[in-house]
Formats: C-alpha cells, structure tokens, sequence
C-alpha cells in the first residue's frame, strides 16, 4: 500500500471535467478516480502527481502532445522520470526518462503502487532513475528553501507562473521584488520533491538550497 507524503483535498467535478476536456482524457480514465480522491499528491516522498492546476502546463512544457500524441503526463519523479499513462484503453503506468523521445522505452507497470516501488528500489539502490533533469537540485527527499536566482529580470508572466507555481501567497509585486534580489527565499522549509517539476520550470529565476 502506498504511503502518501502529502494529500490535497479532492477536486470538484467541474475541475475534473474541464482539465480532462481539455487533454482529451476518456470518462474511465485512472486520473478521474485519483483526482476525486484527492487532487494532487506526493506517494513515498519520491512521486509527486499533479493537480489539476498543474497539469496541462506540464504536459505542455514536455510537449507531451506532439512525442507522445496517445499518453498524458501525470507526474514525475526526483530524478527526471515522467509518469505517463494511455489517454484511452487499458489502465497502464509508463515510466520513462524527460530526454527519452520512445514510448517503447519506458517500464510499463500495471499499477501506481508497482511503478511506485520499482522508483523507491531504484533510488534505494543509488543508480537514481530516467535521464535526469540537469537543474542541479539535489536528492529528491530533501527539505530546505527555495530561493532566487535573480541572473534576468522577470516577466510579469513569469511572476504570475510562480507565484501559481509554487503556491505562494505574496502579492504580485512583493514577488517581483524577492525575484529580483539575489538569495532571496522564495519560500522556506519545503519537500524539494514536491517542487521538482516547478523548479525545473523556472530555474532561470529560482532554485533550491539545502538547509545547513
């Protein structure tokens, strides 16, 4: 059974309806049932699921629709593995590296809690997993601060992105003034694991600093 580092509450159904819409996922689709139950999670400290405000943007920054036109992104890993699963037919969990452009190289695996314990081993064993990110941001289940990188001044799109992005509650322009220094905490004490994705996204302006 799966242990859940972080749960979300569940999503609404017009939530779902709309976010499933949009990516063409079928009415008997995995994610609806996960998203009802809780909209968004971190399995075993080493798997984040998206939420339904995150996904699209992540499918579209792996261009998920033009390498993988059949599959949806629903998650990642600490060690630039992507999750994917079929938009239609059988209930299959494909895991396979952010630079690798062939479906028929991912592991396949009948469930999230196989796919799930073939990440932890992998990880238990040091051989890390997929091809990896290249961002830099340390192990997976460590804790400390995001912080600016402040190397080009942001765009009010991107300000708007990361404030979403990494769920924070300053004002616009209070955000834009922490982005623009450098060292400044962004935002303390957080799971990098649950963060990857975003940091990856938006290593131009942030990144991760282990607490001492």
């Amino acid at each position: 059974m799966i242990s859940f580092t972080e749960k979300n509450s569940p999503a609404n159904v017009n939530e779902i309806e709309s976010v499933c819409k949009e990516l063409g996922i079928s009415e008997k689709n995995w994610l609806r049932t996960f998203w009802s139950e809780c909209n968004g999670a971190v399995l075993e400290d080493q798997i984040v699921i998206y939420p339904t405000d995150q996904i699209v943007e992540r499918n579209k920054t792996y261009e998920i629709d033009i390498n993988f036109p059949d599959y949806i992104l629903i998650g990642d890993d600490s060690g630039g593995g992507l999750i994917l699963i079929p938009k239609k037919g059988l209930e299959k969990f494909y895991f396979i590296g952010s630079g690798d452009p062939f479906i028929n190289d991912a592991e396949v695996f009948d469930s999230i809690e196989k796919l799930t314990a073939y990440v932890m081993a992998d990880a238990d064993s040091g051989s890390g997993s997929g091809s990896g990110s290249g961002s830099g941001s340390g192990s997976g289940s460590g804790s400390g601060n995001i912080v600016s990188v402040a190397e080009i001044k942001p765009k009010a799109s991107d300000v708007l992105k990361i404030k979403k992005d990494f769920n924070l509650d300053y004002s616009i322009a209070l955000l834009t003034k922490k982005l623009e220094k450098k060292e400044e905490i962004i935002s303390e004490n957080v799971k990098l694991i649950k963060y990857k994705s975003a940091l990856d996204l938006h290593r131009k302006f942030v990144r991760f600093s282990s607490k001492p």
